[in-house]
């Protein structure tokens, strides 16, 4: 640890507002998981079909950016770069603290220029660094290759490998309770997925690998935090087979196992599990301008060691968009699923969570949006339960092909209750960035 987190100066609460009023914005690039979530859906779910195009879908080739020729392929490289304020750096209960933070994000990405098949790599730097908390900094950063074999008609064959740094919220209720550095975890990624077509019926094969590795960290005292009880492997397997009823509906069933292992050799760390789930779904217009996906299911997950009892219950995944008008899109989201636990003595908790947002396109070159999230964390065996809110709201700004100025800013707020509870957060955070790309 470069500083000491316990004797960092605090910014006046005025000085707060000049920032904020000078246009600095809230994380973007430091904000959790710097690429997405650690796992993603097995075969993840569109709402896209072409007959409604919502307001970030819709093309705007006067303000896209050309790139780089390369043979057959396009380069394009961009960079972000952004100032931001928290409120509570380190997730304190009490006492909370602020503190202003720099931002950088090179990219480079290639694409092919095929007429059939498709090959894009991704190569990404996300850098944050704190002026008073250096244990918070962040070196995130990603490696990505992902393929489309086109083999005939619409039957496809596509992959992805990647590796990357990403790095844990302290909203999550996994965070270390006396966690005062961030939270960096190595991921390692491999996928394979084959869409066989076959008149109206479309089957999707799919099996993919992650593996976690979770960094040590810096509690609230200055002690160092092993979290290696956290590394595990995942396998995943998942078939779906859909029925198309006409070019814009669909319906399907799904089942997927899910295999986790952990490296820990510690009984009452050892959440290794074997997972089954199995669900019915439906892509459908419900009218001319509300568009919904998703699925119902039922999990089953049991556990290796005694000390944990299996879980199960209900799956959701569920997705709308409201098309409002040509320049408003509304999107509301449900999902439940079960979620790995960091808590001794909990095999896991069941994560619900149900949002909306509202993307508005005031000018072609200029797009604000307001979202909302509430969110539970039911932890079995243990006493404990979560709630939070999260409010965000911000802009994109196109100025040209080169240029995009953005401002992203985040409310947001986490309260536990029951005898083994967490700490309950409140933070502001936000960013104002601009990017350079070509």
């Amino acid at each position: 640890m470069r500083r000491d987190i316990q004797r960092a100066p605090r910014p006046r609460h005025a000085a707060a507002v000049a920032l904020l009023a000078a246009g600095i914005a809230w994380p973007g690039i430091a904000g959790a998981q710097v690429f997405g979530q650690l796992l993603d859906s097995e075969i993840p779910l569109t709402t896209q079909t072409g007959r409604n195009q919502g307001v970030l879908d819709r093309a705007k080739p006067e303000l896209a950016p050309i790139g780089l020729p390369l043979g057959s392929f396009r380069i394009y490289p961009d960079v972000t770069g952004g100032v931001g304020i928290t409120t509570n750096v380190v997730g304190a209960t009490e006492d909370a603290r602020s503190d202003t933070y720099a931002a950088i994000s090179p990219q480079v990405a290639i694409q092919s220029d095929w007429g059939r098949h498709s090959l894009r790599g991704v190569v990404n730097y996300s850098g944050v660094r704190y002026r008073w908390t250096s244990p918070r900094d962040e070196d995130g950063f990603l490696a990505e290759l992902s393929g489309r074999l086109d083999v005939v008609g619409d039957t496809q064959i596509s992959g992805a490998t990647s590796y990357r740094r990403t790095y844990e919220s302290q909203q999550e209720a996994n965070f270390p309770v006396n966690g005062a550095g961030s939270v960096a975890v190595d991921q390692a990624r491999g996928m394979l997925r084959a869409a066989v077509v076959t008149n109206r019926l479309r089957w999707t094969f799919n099996g993919d690998f992650n593996s976690f590795r979770y960094n040590d960290t810096v509690s609230t005292t200055g002690a160092r935090l092993n979290l290696s009880f956290r590394d595990r492997d995942v396998y995943r397997g998942t078939v779906r087979a859909e029925y198309q009823l006409s070019p814009d509906n669909s319906i399907f069933a799904q089942g997927t196992y899910r295999k986790t292992d952990y490296v820990t050799t510690n009984p009452l760390d050892d959440r290794t599990s074997d997972e089954w789930r199995g669900g019915v779904g439906a892509i459908a217009d419900v009218t001319d301008l509300l568009r919904i996906a998703g699925g119902l299911g039922y999990f089953r997950r049991t556990y290796a060691s005694p000390v944990f009892v299996p879980i199960g219950g209900l799956a959701i995944d569920l997705r709308a968009d409201y098309y409002l008008s040509p320049i408003t899109t509304i999107s509301a989201v449900v999902s439940r699923q079960p979620e790995e636990a960091a808590i001794r003595g909990s095999p896991g908790y069941i994560a619900t969570r149900g949002g909306i947002r509202v993307n508005h396109e005031l000018l072609r070159s200029l797009v604000p949006y307001l979202g909302f999230d509430y969110f539970t964390g039911d932890f079995k065996i243990i006493d404990r339960n979560d709630r939070g809110v999260i409010a965000t709201g911000g802009f994109e700004y196109t100025l040209n092909r080169r240029w995009v100025l953005s401002l992203d800013s985040t409310y947001s707020s986490r309260q536990s209750s029951g005898t083994q509870r967490g700490p309950g957060i409140n933070e502001f955070r936000a960013l104002t960035s601009m990017k350079f790309r070509i």
